[in-house]
């Protein structure tokens, strides 16, 4: 009897732990079900609990919350592509023959619904003809309106229905650090969109590679990051809601393409260019009616005309920095308020002038009939003087 108890302990006893056995294995089933790559023990509750999280599959916007989706959508129809073609002459053996090849490509931004166009004036100058290809695949004749070479613009007109003008946006507005989106037409790429900041404002240099021999002057330029080549030229900067900000018009290079240094010529000027060329014909800037050296560093200028500068006013010291006036026109603004030759500007509107490029910068937004202060350095004394702008001739 003793004997039969201890058997049917010893069988109570295999028997619970096969039941263990049985139920671990069952319990390492579920977890090598339910999480295949994962360690961790089997979560409390139940299976409903373990079914898997439904995964979202949509385009997530950037870090910031931006989606540039939508200037792209926005600003893609109102930009075009702009084609030079210039007639040459072509030696043969019997006769020389004309004939016409393309010399230059850029891009432009489509302004009214009637068929006006900006671009820049080294995209076009020189043309012979200039064609336009639209955002959709069509292609048009376009007539050259008016130019202002010395600001780098060009207005254009095709006779087409059914294209977006752009909306504009404050350039007075715009802040370093805010997103910048360009497009154009890079070495040939139509629709081309790239991404960056507003790198800095204000930025003021002189003609580049592409405006040798002219009086172009990028001033009060928008510099940006956003990638811009050959061909971007004349095409838009536009802020994340698609609204044009400026006309991007030149690079800093070391190669001849984008080292994420370009410029672009602030909005709130195109629109009054292209105003006064629809109205006028022709641009109308302000000008003082004084001769500087286009090339006039203030200090160098100064310093190499001290001496004469001294005789002239009797001894006195000559300021250090600043323009030297060169000539003053027969009529106008300044010869009206009393300005003469070897007269020294120092400061237009409180901005002191020490570069010619600071007189064209502080020119750029005013219009013909603008008063302006003037300090000056006239015979040994400094003296302030209103003067109201006179228009500089045709170009």
């Amino acid at each position: 009897m003793h004997v039969e108890a201890i058997k049917m302990r010893r069988f109570r006893f295999i028997a619970l732990l096969a039941a263990s056995f049985i139920g671990v294995l069952a319990a390492l089933q579920v977890d090598h079900r339910l999480h295949p790559s994962s360690s961790n023990s089997i979560p409390t509750g139940s299976l409903s609990q373990l079914e898997p999280v439904p995964v979202d599959y949509t385009i997530p916007a950037s870090p910031s919350g931006v989606d540039f989706r939508v200037a792209a959508r926005k600003v893609l129809p109102s930009v075009v592509s702009v084609d030079r073609f210039e007639r040459q002459i072509v030696m043969g053996y019997y006769e020389d023959r004309q004939i016409e090849r393309e010399t230059g490509t850029g891009s432009g931004v489509i302004m009214s619904d009637d068929g006006l166009i900006v671009t820049n004036n080294h995209v076009v100058n020189g043309a012979d003809r200039v064609r336009v290809r639209t955002n959709d695949k069509r292609s048009f004749e376009a007539t050259v309106v008016g130019a202002d070479p010395t600001y780098d613009i060009a207005v254009l007109r095709i006779n087409a229905t059914n294209i977006k003008p752009i909306e504009t946006g404050d350039s007075d507005k715009v802040e370093v650090g805010q997103w910048a989106v360009a497009v154009g037409n890079p070495l040939g790429y139509s629709g081309t969109v790239s991404v960056g900041v507003v790198s800095s404002l204000g930025r003021s240099l002189r003609a580049n590679d592409e405006m040798e021999g002219s009086e172009s002057y990028l001033v009060g330029a928008i510099q940006t990051d956003a990638a811009i080549n050959p061909g971007n030229s004349g095409g838009a900067l536009t802020d994340t809601d698609g609204r044009l900000i400026g006309i991007n018009s030149a690079i800093a290079s070391t190669s001849g393409g984008s080292i994420g240094i370009g410029f672009a010529i602030p909005v709130n000027r195109v629109r009054r260019i292209v105003s006064d060329i629809v109205k006028y014909s022709h641009p109308r800037d302000a000008v003082l009616g004084v001769h500087i050296d286009p090339r006039d560093d203030g200090r160098l200028q100064l310093a190499n005309f001290r001496e004469y500068l001294k005789r002239y006013t009797n001894n006195a010291e000559p300021p250090t920095t600043g323009l030297l006036v060169r000539a003053v026109n027969d009529v106008g603004p300044a010869q009206k308020v009393g300005l003469q030759p070897a007269d020294v500007l120092l400061e237009i509107d409180g901005n002191a002038l020490a570069e010619s490029i600071d007189l064209r910068k502080a020119l750029a937004d005013k219009r013909p009939g603008d008063s302006v202060k003037l300090k000056v350095w006239s015979k040994g004394a400094t003296k302030e003087i209103s003067l109201t702008l006179g228009e500089a001739a045709s170009h």
